[in-house]
């Protein structure tokens, strides 16, 4: 008996004993690897399934851990697919990864939340960070061109400038076009405070079924920025660093000073011909100039550009953590201009317990700029060769018959600086109280204060250049907006086939900015004595322009209800619904609430069982959604529904003399009383596939949106309001068109891949309706003229210009009489084009070999229209194109190109509108990857040096500076509702643009 109970134990013990020794700890070793290229992938976390202990691959992808011999070990990487690896005793384990592009199980980041893409029934574009990091450029913004369908980039050269930015075409006529951005949380239109090496990933959201959770801030699109955090494992560090050199891409060959007197003497007599004047010519013929100044020349250099960063980042099972700092400092091809960018992030998260996590993601900025004359441009193309910079007594030089000022000087005595500091960020609490249930709540905000300086000293260079008493203008501003979020996410599948996600919140958002712009006079030429009690106090007054924007203040409020549901059946059948309830304090009490959603599905093709024994397709999905969203920034800055301008009218006297005499006051701004949102109905459809191993990807994309646009409408001048404008919600305007992306990625061995893409959009802008036929003029050229009018049947902005038809017997333009009265009047104005283009398009490439990689992308468009509005401002003795020179009309010369020189402002006509269409080679990067094996100082360690070159080359039949033009602001004008600057009605004129630059830099990335 005794020996049976002993037995008993025995066996007793190894039942107990057996699993402790099967779990006894070993070291395991291996390689994360891309499975595409074999390159080691770092920063990858490797987990000991449901424990939440393990590490983090090095720089080159090697791992080391220990875990129980029986253990399960997870692989896991933003934008790679999952994997779960039984140990079974083994001592090394090589992992290859796929790229979530491969699959549909792909997450993506959208509105409130993420979605696997197999889900997502609206249209999103993402974009990788290496993408965007390889460029020398400020923002992620300018990055994205060329990247990603449907997206139009016009950038500015000038630095700190924040590129423009379309998706899929402008609807707003008058109002703001840009795109809100979404960083984290934080909603924003500007992310020039943003580190490009902090960025994570960037998803663009295209269309109404995508963008509605974001209701009336998402009329002209959403793009979204995820900034990087910690994972889990050991410290990693990385370095990055690039500087190098700008210069102008491209030139305008303009007349020596010989021919510039001869072109200046010739208009001089013809104009004296045409209008019977007796003007003499300004230059001697017997005893022309020799002398030519390069102005263009004198007021340019090669500029600087640099950028240094440097991020810290890990975490245990318990905290994550995330820290950068980093440098931008880029000094433009406008001498004498600066901008530099200094920034911070710390992006932590705790987890409290396993259903209780708390985080934040905060970046801190401070920027600094000096400020130069960018008209000094159209000054260096206008002013006479002749001239030189400086006499030899050191004075400047100047043309006294030529009302152009020298630039050389306005440079010089422009002293513009400004700087701001702002804080960004949010933090934010995780609850998990069931399973499928997470519970957020997050405080999101933006603080930004700053200021500036403009002194003006006394000066004199001639009587058109001059100022004689000094000022000194301080500007202040502050902004603090902040948006709070309580959100409910409940995630569920049921009997392994019936998947729910359902999102509720509501939002609560505050936004409220300051400004303040004092002047005063008589202030000393040196710098330490700017201050506005250097100046005579009699003089101090309050800058107040007639828009009021320098002085005072806004408070907008914003209150919303949104939520979004997505069912998926058996990974097939997909439909999505988003609804959101917003209310704004921009608009008048019966009109502050408004309704926006989307409905959608989309349908996985592949899954489906007939598709089973086919091999081509690895996926295939068919997606539409139709829905609406809204635009309030445009109403909100134009304050179309609030009553200001309170006018002093002058003294009654209400019963007089027992009354005492008022002083009449009355409101001299018309409001339109029912204004609301500006908004977008639209439907778009998509087929997306990946075949061949998913080697070959893409999708093709229709969408067709209408946007009720405000426009200002011209009131009578008995209507009593100040600039006898009225702004309406009186148009329609639509935008439809195709959208295709293809891309191949093949690794044929493990020392050779390569990747192709291409991207193109065809978009057909039009205005649908106005309400009473209004017509709406725009591109104002300075000089009395207006060269735009959007009216129904034409794109926003369409160029609306006389028809010539050669020369006349003096070489002066003779124009078609279109409608045959004999006359010449506007109504022989034809349309030409606009500057929209109908085709834009982006192909990049890249090859991998050995530790060799070569990349390079273009951009370009088609089918738009540029109106050379250098050419067409002429006042009198302006320089001109050495071309126009050589092919001007004479006596001699009678089958000219261009006209004989005169000094009077021409017509516009179709003589300055040329073809828009261009191909630009955006980026070129060679980049060499060090063998840490050879080098024993890189063990566990990877770095790369790399060369960049940044629009090198332009290739375009356009004779200006660039093709690609930035829009301006719309104001109006004694001749009616005219559109001047900041609007699509302006869009594709040059007349003082920031030159395109080429960027040539070297750089690292180190990272251990």
């Amino acid at each position: 008996m005794r020996y049976r109970f002993t037995y008993c134990l025995m066996v007793l013990f190894i039942f107990i004993a057996a699993p402790s020794f099967a779990q006894q700890e070993i070291t395991i070793q291996g390689k994360v690897t891309d499975s595409l290229d074999g390159t080691g992938i770092p920063g990858v976390s490797v987990l000991i399934k449901g424990t939440g202990k393990g590490t983090q691959t090095d720089a080159n992808g090697n791992y080391n851990i220990k875990a129980p011999s029986n253990a399960t070990l997870t692989f896991s990487f933003i934008s790679y697919r999952r994997q779960e690896i039984a140990v079974n005793n083994q001592t090394t384990i090589n992992v290859t990864l796929a790229s979530e592009s491969e699959v549909l199980d792909q997450v993506v980041v959208v509105g409130y939340g993420t979605q696997k893409r197999s889900q997502i029934v609206g249209s999103v574009s993402s974009v990788k960070s290496e993408e965007i990091t390889k460029q020398p450029v400020l923002t992620a913004a300018q990055g994205l061109q060329g990247k990603a369908s449907g997206v139009q980039i016009n950038a500015s050269g000038q630095p700190g400038s924040q590129p423009q930015v379309r998706i899929r075409g402008v609807g707003s006529v008058t109002g703001n076009q840009n795109p809100i951005y979404v960083v984290d949380g934080v909603i924003t239109d500007d992310i020039t405070n943003i580190n490009n090496s902090d960025i994570e990933s960037v998803e663009v959201l295209k269309d109404a079924s995508a963008q509605a959770i974001y209701g009336s801030r998402a009329g002209n699109g959403v793009i979204l920025v995820t900034t990087k955090s910690g994972k889990t494992g050991k410290m990693t560090v990385n370095v990055n660093s690039y500087a190098g050199f700008r210069s102008m891409t491209n030139g305008v060959d303009m007349s020596d000073g010989r021919s510039h007197a001869i072109y200046t003497n010739e208009a001089i007599t013809n104009t004296n011909r045409l209008t019977g004047q007796n003007d003499p010519v300004i230059f001697d013929p017997n005893n022309l100039p020799t002398q030519t100044t390069d102005w263009m020349d004198a007021i340019t250099r090669q500029g600087l550009v640099q950028n240094y960063d440097v991020s810290v980042s890990g975490g245990t099972e318990k905290t994550t953590y995330y820290f950068s700092g980093g440098y931008f400092g880029d000094q433009g091809i406008l001498k004498g201009a600066k901008y530099d960018r200094v920034t911070a992030r710390l992006n932590n998260e705790y987890k409290i317990a396993p259903y209780l996590s708390v985080g934040h993601n905060l970046t801190v900025t401070y920027n600094k700029n000096e400020n130069k004359p960018t008209s000094a441009f159209s000054s260096a193309y206008r002013m006479a060769p002749s001239a030189p910079v400086r006499n030899a007594d050191g004075s400047y030089g100047y043309l006294s018959a030529l009302n152009v000022g020298n630039p050389v000087a306005a440079i010089d005595y422009t002293n513009d600086f400004s700087n701001s500091t702002r804080l960004q960020g949010n933090a934010y609490v995780n609850v998990r109280p069931i399973e499928g249930l997470t519970l957020r709540g997050d405080f999101n905000f933006d603080k930004t204060d700053g200021g500036g300086k403009i002194y003006v000293p006394v000066y004199s260079v001639f009587s058109a250049q001059q100022n004689n008493r000094s000022s000194l203008n301080v500007i202040n501003q502050s902004r603090f907006y902040y948006i709070m979020n309580l959100q409910a996410t409940y995630s569920k599948t049921f009997a392994e086939k019936h998947e729910l996600n359902a999102t509720a919140g509501y939002s609560f958002e505050r936004d409220r900015a300051n400004r303040s712009n004092l002047r005063v006079f008589d202030v000393p030429n040196q710098r330490n004595l700017w201050y506005l009690n250097q100046g005579d106090p009699s003089t101090l007054i309050v800058v107040e322009p007639k828009n009021n924007t320098a002085n005072g203040g806004d408070l907008i409020r914003r209150v919303s209800y949104f939520g979004r549901m997505t069912y998926t059946y058996d990974n097939r059948y997909n439909i999505s619904g988003s609804l959101r309830r917003d209310g704004s304090s921009s608009f008048p009490v019966n009109s502050k609430w408004g309704t926006f959603y989307s409905i959608g599905g989309s349908w996985n093709i592949a899954n489906e069982h007939f598709m089973e024994n086919q091999n081509l397709f690895d996926y295939l999905r068919l997606r539409v959604g139709y829905g609406q969203v809204g635009n309030d920034i445009s109403i909100a800055n134009n304050n179309l529904a609030v009553l200001q301008g309170v006018a002093q009218t002058g003294y009654y006297g209400f019963g007089y003399p027992n009354f005492p005499i008022s002083l009449g006051q009355t409101y001299n701004k018309s409001r339109d009383a029912l204004a609301s949102w500006e908004t977008t109905k639209g439907i778009d459809a998509g087929l997306e596939f990946g075949l061949l191993d998913s080697r070959l990807s893409g999708s093709f994309g229709y969408y067709n949106k209408l946007t009720e646009a405000y426009i200002p409408i011209r009131l009578p001048a008995l209507a009593g309001d100040e600039d006898n404008t009225l702004y309406s919600q009186a148009a329609k305007v639509r935008n439809r068109g195709f959208e295709a992306a293809l891309n191949w990625e093949e690794r044929k061995s493990d020392d050779f891949s390569y990747r192709l893409g291409f991207n193109v959009t065809f978009n057909k802008n039009i205005v649908d309706e106005v309400t009473g036929n209004f017509q709406l003029r725009g591109g104002s050229l300075g000089n009395g003229e207006i060269s735009t009018l959007s009216k129904v049947g034409e794109p926003i902005g369409s160029f609306w210009v006389y028809e010539t038809d050669g020369f006349d017997e003096n070489g002066n333009f003779r124009y078609r009489d279109v409608n045959g009265d004999g006359q010449l009047t506007e109504s022989d104005r034809v349309f030409v084009g606009s500057y929209q283009p109908k085709t834009y398009f982006g192909f990049n490439a890249g090859v991998n070999y050995k530790q060799f990689d070569l990349s390079f992308d273009l951009y370009g468009n088609l089918g738009n229209k540029i109106f050379n509005g250098k050419r067409a401002v002429r006042f009198g003795n302006e320089n001109i194109e050495q071309e126009v020179f050589e092919g001007r009309w004479t006596p001699n010369n009678t089958n000219a190109s261009h006209p004989a020189p005169l000094n009077s402002i021409p017509r516009p006509s179709t003589y300055y509108i040329e073809s828009g269409n261009f191909l630009r080679i955006n980026n070129i990067t060679l980049g060499y990857t060090f063998d840490n094996q050879k080098l024993t100082f890189l063990k566990d360690s990877k770095l790369r040096l790399f060369a960049t070159a940044q629009n090198p080359f332009v290739f375009t039949s356009y004779s200006g500076y660039t093709p690609e033009i930035a829009e301006a602001a719309s104001s109006n004008s004694p001749q009616g509702s005219i559109a001047t600057s900041g609007s699509a009605i302006n869009s594709g004129i040059e007349l003082n643009v920031y030159p395109i630059y080429s960027t040539y830099m070297f750089g690292l990335n180190l990272t251990f």
